[in-house]
């Protein structure tokens, strides 16, 4: 239950983490209707792929520094 927890909130922080990078990404250059619902649809897509991407390496990461920790 504590690590389901634990790992929903590490999703949540960096598609958070994600979105807040994304915020300067200069739409206009990319996106013929900025405005458009489409585009904020994408906005939410992209931010949750990187942030998706972002907390599977935290998680492995972790995961992986626990399996070691006995070898010590």
């Amino acid at each position: 239950m504590v690590n389901t927890v634990f790992s929903l909130a590490i999703y949540i922080i960096a598609i958070y983490v994600a979105w807040w990078a994304l915020l300067p990404v200069k739409w206009d250059k990319v996106l013929n209707q900025v405005r458009s619902p489409q585009a904020a649809v994408l906005r939410v897509l992209v931010a949750v792929v990187f942030g998706s991407l972002i907390a599977q390496f935290f998680l492995e990461y972790i995961r992986l520094a626990q399996a070691l920790a006995p070898i010590q």
